[in-house]
């Protein structure tokens, strides 16, 4: 019985800009945090990471506020690496001594040095073997695309910073475009024009949950009536004050980055072969991420595809829950040190890292 789980469940990560969701076998999707972390100004020392990173740096001046990955990929090695290191520990029991199977979900188009830097992070917080997967063909699999008569599927997985748009055939990637729009995209809008248009300097927080309550892709959904109360600090004074959004104000700034997304999208159906149109027209499209569930998108997608287009139940999780079965299924179709049927990159056993935290 002490020996169950050691050294680690099997583990998957979503690696995302803005929050990192861990799922461990055998006890679900345990983490979902922000990809922050805090350090002393003074002595560079780690103080927290997560969501007690963002109130740390909110409540103390001399603390740092870190967002060490950008667009899905590591930027500051060190400060990702003390993010899965502390996550890990904390989810294993604090077991210093957990090295888990781990598989991270990551953007389709990374170059050579960004996919070296996530592996990079990984093992040194303790990954124990390494596999990489592309987050569509992972988000098609945790959306339950994939299966027995279901060869072809079209994903597009709609996060924080990044669009990853994806063509699953046959159990691999058959094509994929990346496009560095997101929901923080859409976010940054609002705050532009809270500031341009009423003075009002406001959070990204605020701008998240005003697009949430009247954000609409669709002209039709369009109501004036439909307001939000924002809160904020004015430009000119510094004092607090509110201000009422419309939904019509907030519909203007936030149609260029979903139309950008929306071309994407039909860009990447339109570079398909032709000997699978017959497959895609009863595939349809599957929208996952964060900010697939955004009012009116879906219809947005079909107008511009003509193709059936539809939300996934969980979109958020729908890529961290995909790399988890994906694991599963690789270790079933390993022999050795050989990939199983999904195509992943199966990478050797690291040493031992050389520093630790």
């Amino acid at each position: 019985m002490f020996l169950r789980g050691f050294p680690g469940r099997p583990t998957a990560l979503d690696l995302g800009s803005t929050l990192v969701r861990m799922h461990i076998a055998g006890r679900g999707l345990i983490a979902a945090e922000p990809c922050a972390l805090a350090r002393c100004r003074q002595t560079g020392r780690v103080l927290a990471v997560g969501r007690a990173a963002l109130e740390l740096a909110a409540k103390r001046p001399d603390v740092k506020l870190i967002r060490p990955v950008r667009l899905g990929v590591p930027a500051e090695q060190e400060d990702t690496e003390a993010i899965l290191r502390r996550l890990l520990r904390r989810s294993h029991g604090s077991r210093y001594f957990a090295r888990p199977r781990m598989v991270v979900a990551a953007p389709s188009s990374i170059t050579p040095v960004q996919h070296g830097a996530v592996c990079e992070a990984a093992y040194r917080a303790g990954a124990r073997r390494l596999t990489v997967v592309p987050r569509p063909l992972a988000a098609a699999v945790g959306a339950g695309l994939l299966g027995p008569g279901r060869e072809i599927a079209v994903v597009a997985d709609i996060g924080a910073h990044v669009t990853d748009i994806g063509l699953v055939s046959f159990g691999g990637l058959a094509g994929s475009a990346t496009l560095p729009i997101g929901g923080a995209t859409l976010d940054e809008a609002i705050v532009d024009l809270v500031r341009t248009t009423h003075e009002l300097i406001i959070s990204a927080e605020t701008a998240e949950a005003a697009k949430i309550a009247i954000g609409t892709a669709a002209a039709n959904r369009v109501r004036h009536e439909r307001r939000c109360q924002v809160y904020g600090r004015d430009v000119h004074s510094g004092l607090p004050r509110t201000v009422m959004l419309s939904c019509a104000e907030v519909h203007e700034v936030i149609m260029p980055p979903i139309t950008s997304i929306v071309a994407a999208i039909a860009d990447q159906l339109a570079a398909s072969p032709p000997d699978i149109a017959a497959e895609l027209v009863s595939a349809g499209i599957t929208l996952t991420g964060g900010s697939a569930a955004i009012e009116g998108l879906d219809r947005l997608v079909h107008k511009a595809t003509g193709l059936p287009v539809r939300v996934a139940d969980d979109p958020a999780n729908a890529a961290v829950t995909g790399a988890a079965a994906l694991l599963v299924q690789h270790r079933k179709n390993t022999v050795g040190d050989r990939a199983g049927d999904y195509g992943l990159l199966s990478l050797p056993k690291q040493r031992w890292p050389s520093r630790g935290r």
